[in-house]
Parts: structure tokens; C-alpha cells; sequence
């Protein structure tokens, strides 16, 4: 088995441009990553796997780690290492990259795991992150958990944080602002136990507008080389990651403002503490204020219910197949 020196995790909300980041930095010659995210790797031990845990969370914390455990994970990650190149690592200790959203949920889980391990705090203005979270589940291209029991609209997208069954009978709106809150707050209760030293903050304007500077931070952060293939990548427009769902364009957000506007005082608290984290890190701040803006009301479309087959989504939207919704009034 290899040995992890100063593994580099990332963390942030789901939709925060994580993944962008993570393809990036793994083009480094420094790194070494497992080829993607870690879910499979970490959920199929019984133990940490969601079902076996009644379907709580995707929280797990240092106390769900013994020698065993941290022993068969660590196993695990040595087995799936490949370079920037996709080959196997050649020296016998390496630097791990790791990214899933679901690691906001687990920063002390992963500080047993990984005791020497460094954080990146990735975070994203609050209105574009939540208006993306949104656009998710909309697009039912990131359902983590079909038939997710006791959920109301059937299929789950995306991050499970605690007390989700709260967001029965919810809009996506609370559905979405519940979990950009879960996850920003658990990640700065969690960081704010370790060391200054072992965690940064970035924010993803700063990845996408300024990549060398942002990226050549990070690197001096984690003690790697800004080697010629990073300056490459980082000295044009960063491509778009895999996971964008439609073309990045200004104030996209406003698609959502009437009801971003809705939560916006209940996220109040999590974005003053990301703001007073950004300052204390000589980063640029969110503006905290609400912005007006002339947008139109959207139209509620008529669904047409004349043709849908029963098994079907229900163009209501309720996530219910449409026997078990509108077809049932039929």
C-alpha cells in the first residue's frame, strides 16, 4: 500500500464548481487522484454505506473511523491511484487529491482518516450556488437516491444533510437553500477545530477569472509545483467542467430571483460567516444586500396531462409518477 503524504481534500457545497477545480488541479504532476469521486469507494463498506444507516446523512464524522476501517480505506484509495497521465503511481508515497460534495459532511471523518490532510474551502457566490442547485434537480441528471424512503417527491438529487426530512412538502427553492446552509455550515464548524495552517479558502470567481493567480495560490498552499502543465491550462479561459448542465452566462441566476428572494434572509447568518472567513483570508467578500432587479414574475405553464403515460413524471412537477398524482384524478 502506498502512504498518503498531506492528501489535499476539497470541500464545498454542492454546484460550487468543485469539480471544476478538482479537474485542474489533478492535471498536476504533483497529484494523484483516483480518477474521480469517491462515493463507491467509501459507501460500499457496509458500515458507512447510507442504507445501513437508515438513510440519515451523508454525514460521517471521526468516530465512525477505527484502525480497521482507516486501514481498509486507505487500502482502497492506494488500489484506484493514477496519475495526471492515468498511470499507476511510481514512487511508493504520494499526494492524494479527493473531491465529492458529500466531503462537507465528513471533514472530521477525513482528518481521522487522513491526520496530516490538507483543506481547500471552495464557496460560491450564494444566489449563482443556490440558482445551480435548482437547475440540478430540475434536470434529474444528479438523482443520488431514487425511491429515497420517506421522501415525498420520490427521488433525491444531490447532497442528503441531516434533518433533510424536514423539506417534505417543500419547494426546491427551501429544498436547495437547505442544502447550500448545510453544507457551508458543517464545513466551517468542522474546519474551525483544526489548525489555520492545514485549510484555505477560494472562492470559484476567483478560480474562474483569475486562474493562474488563484491556482498558483493553491499550489503554494499545498506545497506543489505550479508545474508547466498547470500554467498551460491556467493561462486561457478554464473549459467548462463535465458537469455543467447549460452554458455559463452572466446573472444566470436571475432565471431563479423571485424565489432566491424568498430565502435569501434565511441563509442571512451562513453568508456572514462565509464573508467574515473571506476577510480573515485577504479574500474579496458577497454582498450581502439584496439585489433588486426588474425581473418579471415567471409564468406558470398549463401541463398537459393528455398523453402522459402513468408511469411517467408527472409535468406538475411533484416528482410523483403520474398515477400517483394527477392521474390519479382521472
Amino acid at each position: 500500500m502506498h502512504s498518503f503524504d498531506r492528501p489535499i481534500i476539497i470541500l464545498s457545497a454542492p454546484r460550487s464548481g468543485s469539480t471544476l477545480l478538482f479537474e485542474v488541479l489533478s492535471k498536476s504532476q504533483s497529484l494523484h487522484t483516483i480518477g474521480g469521486e469517491s462515493h463507491a469507494l467509501i459507501e460500499t463498506i457496509p458500515k458507512l454505506n447510507i442504507a445501513y444507516r437508515q438513510f440519515s446523512s451523508n454525514a460521517l464524522s471521526a468516530d465512525d473511523i477505527d484502525d480497521e476501517l482507516r486501514r481498509q480505506l486507505q487500502q482502497r484509495f492506494s488500489d484506484e491511484l493514477r496519475d495526471s497521465k492515468g498511470q499507476k503511481p511510481k514512487t511508493s508515497s504520494v499526494r492524494l487529491l479527493e473531491k465529492t460534495p458529500k466531503n462537507s459532511l465528513r471533514v472530521d471523518f477525513f482528518n481521522a482518516l487522513f491526520p496530516d490532510a490538507l483543506f481547500i474551502y471552495l464557496v460560491r457566490d450564494p444566489k449563482e450556488n443556490i440558482s445551480s442547485i435548482m437547475q440540478a434537480w430540475r434536470s434529474n441528471k444528479f438523482v443520488t437516491y431514487p425511491n429515497l424512503p420517506g421522501w415525498d417527491k420520490r427521488h433525491w438529487s444531490l447532497l442528503l444533510p441531516p434533518n433533510w426530512q424536514q423539506l417534505n412538502q417543500q419547494p426546491l427553492h427551501n429544498i436547495a437553500a437547505f442544502q447550500w446552509q448545510a453544507a457551508n455550515d458543517a464545513i466551517m464548524s468542522q474546519l474551525q477545530k483544526l489548525p489555520a495552517d492545514r485549510w484555505c479558502m477560494l472562492s470559484y470567481d476567483q478560480l474562474v477569472s483569475q486562474p493562474e493567480q488563484a491556482v498558483s495560490a493553491l499550489c503554494e498552499f499545498t506545497g506543489i509545483e505550479f508545474d508547466p502543465d498547470l500554467a498551460a491550462l491556467c493561462s486561457q479561459p478554464l473549459p467548462h467542467s463535465r458537469y455543467t448542465i447549460t452554458t455559463p452566462k452572466a446573472n444566470k441566476w436571475l432565471d431563479n430571483y423571485h424565489d432566491i428572494e424568498k430565502v435569501w434572509s434565511n441563509i442571512a447568518n451562513t453568508l456572514g460567516h462565509i464573508n467574515q472567513h473571506l476577510s480573515a483570508h485577504g479574500q474579496p467578500v458577497f454582498d450581502a444586500q439584496w439585489q433588486v432587479h426588474d425581473v418579471a414574475p415567471p409564468l406558470q405553464p398549463k401541463a398537459d396531462f393528455a398523453a402522459v403515460p402513468r408511469n411517467s413524471p408527472c409535468p406538475c412537477g411533484s416528482g410523483k409518477r403520474f398515477k400517483q398524482c394527477h392521474g390519479a384524478l382521472r
